[in-house]
């Protein structure tokens, strides 16, 4: 057996070694406080620290605690990303197998794990809009908002109610809803709004996105169905801020792929 790889895998207890290794990552610790964390006895934790160790993926400091090194510290955090990730699309493994996601780009997807703290928000036989309700009282809340959609919002008037608490209002519209959407907002109202404060891009090419929006609270997603069509009735909704600066990064890249729309 050689020692010279990192190949978790070559011994036995590989989710022991995982597990030490993701502990380690909260910081240093002493042989009998990883024994408590673990639940694993004296002999076990040795061994398993021994095992690291080889791999140099581990050290004993001067006050005998066991530290990361630089290639476990990476290792550990890749460890933390494939869990998560593993976590993410086995909590919503037909979300992720029934819809379309082609047009995410591969460096967020390589980053699915952050949605792990997400929910499926659907609407129920006595509360079809269920969902819908729940991100306009998500919106409420917010004070940056920004949307990319290719589906005519129903009620998009509503932006009137939450406009005096926004900071920031960024839409990214397909052409067939681009003007729809103004008219049912109201160009007279948007025309009022500081550039500043109100941006507005029209994207040519086919998000496979229904809706989506991101906010300084939470992010909504309701991608492409693969057969083409949405459904409005379940949406994908998370709080947690990685979820969010996902999110983030996702509309910037199809404000990138849009043109800017001048109101005036």
């Amino acid at each position: 057996m050689t020692t010279t790889g990192y190949n978790l895998s070559l011994t036995p207890s590989p989710n022991l070694r995982t597990e030490t290794l993701i502990r380690l990552t909260e910081g240093e610790r002493k042989l009998d406080d990883l024994r408590k964390d673990l639940r694993v006895g004296s002999t076990t934790a040795s061994h398993t620290l021994r095992e690291l160790e080889e791999y140099k993926l581990i050290y004993q400091d001067a006050e005998r605690n066991y530290v990361l090194t630089t290639i476990g510290e990476i290792v550990a955090r890749k460890l933390i990303d494939f869990n998560d990730t593993a976590e993410t699309l086995h909590a919503f493994e037909s979300f992720w197998l029934g819809h379309d996601f082609s047009t995410i780009p591969d460096h967020l997807l390589d980053k699915i794990g952050w949605l792990k703290d997400s929910s499926i928000i659907s609407g129920t036989p006595i509360n079809v809009l269920k969902a819908y309700t729940t991100i306009i009282g998500l919106l409420k809340e917010s004070r940056d908002v920004r949307v990319v959609s290719s589906i005519l919002i129903p009620n998009i008037e509503f932006i009137h109610d939450i406009f005096t608490g926004l900071r920031e209002l960024h839409f990214v519209l397909t052409e067939d809803v681009l003007h729809p959407s103004i008219e049912g907002i109201g160009r007279e109202w948007l025309g009022k709004i500081p550039e500043s404060y109100f941006k507005l891009y029209l994207i040519r090419q086919n998000p496979k996105i229904g809706f989506f929006t991101v906010t300084d609270k939470f992010i909504a997603l309701v991608p492409c169905r693969l057969d083409g069509t949405f459904d409005l009735h379940s949406n994908l909704i998370s709080c947690n801020k990685k979820a969010i600066d996902w999110g983030l990064a996702l509309f910037n890249h199809y404000a990138e792929m849009a043109e800017n729309v001048d109101l005036s």
